[in-house]
């Protein structure tokens, strides 16, 4: 049988985006932004670049959100007396205009602070944006009232920094985190795990991923910041759920230093779910075993496991010579 080691690099190949849909991507901004930035579209934008997670190479499949700054042609946009428009009426001009396009008709929506085009279940998250002379970019606020500052390019430098100073294994961890967040109602903003896996990883090195996973979950508490949160209830189940998940890793570090490489595993498929693959029969033989025990789990989406979900009542069935 696989080691645990080796059954998490497997889970973060599972999730990490092909080749194939890195061009499927690359080719949908590159149309978008010929779209953007055409002067007879009279939105006067200068340029566009892509941000976030698929830009650092830290996006999990299935895909998600694609955010493309679209620079402003900021005198263009000033009026007389100097003053830039709010927020809304510029999201209002891009999306009008993006929707008069045949290529995007129908597929064009606004979710607060950007224009959100879906293409093949991928939202493109248009943002404005105006590049300043001292550095940073003025983006909406959440709001729509008024502009505020940020430097996209800082958290990308940081992390390749910090990614390549950690052997080049920082973003993998990165995307087992966000997998998991994802599968736990995204819980933390995505931007806070990149955050705090810089601060850790700058001062304590990762030696392999079952053990820079299970010290992030066991600190994370330390470096998340609540003010980065819509609210406190969620931060507050924020925390709650990484705490949860930290005693479970603890307790497979456990087994494993046991000798007990199937207990550990086990845990881990628990936490990870259904990208955390045993193989067939293996995991045949384990849902047979809490099936009969009555601690099989039945999640909204379908999914099953023992430790998120409704309880499947206990059957003593015939599940064949497992």
């Amino acid at each position: 049988m696989a080691t645990l080691l080796q059954k998490i690099k497997e889970m973060i190949d599972n999730i990490s985006v092909t080749d194939k849909q890195e061009d499927t991507i690359n080719t949908a901004t590159n149309n978008l932004s010929n779209h953007l930035t055409r002067d007879e579209n009279d939105l006067d934008i200068d340029s566009t670049f892509v941000n976030g997670s698929y830009e650092r190479d830290t996006m999990v499949r299935p895909l998600d959100d694609v955010d493309v700054f679209a620079v402003l042609n900021k005198d263009e946009w000033t009026d007389d007396y100097g003053n830039l428009p709010k927020p809304q009426a510029v999201l209002s001009k891009i999306k009008n205009k993006l929707n008069s396009i045949s290529d995007y008709k129908d597929k064009v929506t606004q979710d607060r602070p950007c224009v959100t085009v879906t293409l093949k279940a991928i939202n493109f998250d248009v943002l404005p944006s105006f590049e300043e002379s001292f550095g940073g970019y003025l983006i909406p606020n959440y709001d729509l009232e008024s502009w505020t500052y940020s430097y996209p390019e800082q958290l990308t430098n940081n992390l390749n920094d910090s990614h390549r100073n950690n052997d080049y294994k920082l973003k993998d961890v990165i995307k087992a985190v966000k997998y998991w967040n994802r599968e736990n109602k995204k819980l933390i903003p995505s931007f806070q795990i990149e955050e705090t896996m810089i601060s850790y990883f700058n001062v304590n090195k990762i030696t392999n991923y079952e053990e820079a996973i299970r010290l992030w979950f066991n600190n994370a508490e330390y470096y998340l910041e609540k003010n980065k949160f819509k609210t406190n209830n969620q931060y507050d189940d924020a925390i709650k759920k990484i705490k949860s998940v930290r005693d479970k890793l603890n307790k497979a570090k456990e087994h494993t230093d046991n000798k007990e490489n199937d207990e550990a595993i086990q845990i881990w498929k628990d936490v990870f779910g259904k990208e955390f693959r045993l193989s067939d029969v293996e995991e045949a033989k384990a849902f047979s075993k809490k099936l009969s025990e009555g601690s099989l789990k039945a999640a909204s989406t379908g999914a099953i496991s023992s430790s998120v979900g409704r309880n499947i009542p206990a059957s003593k069935g015939f599940y064949g010579d497992l």
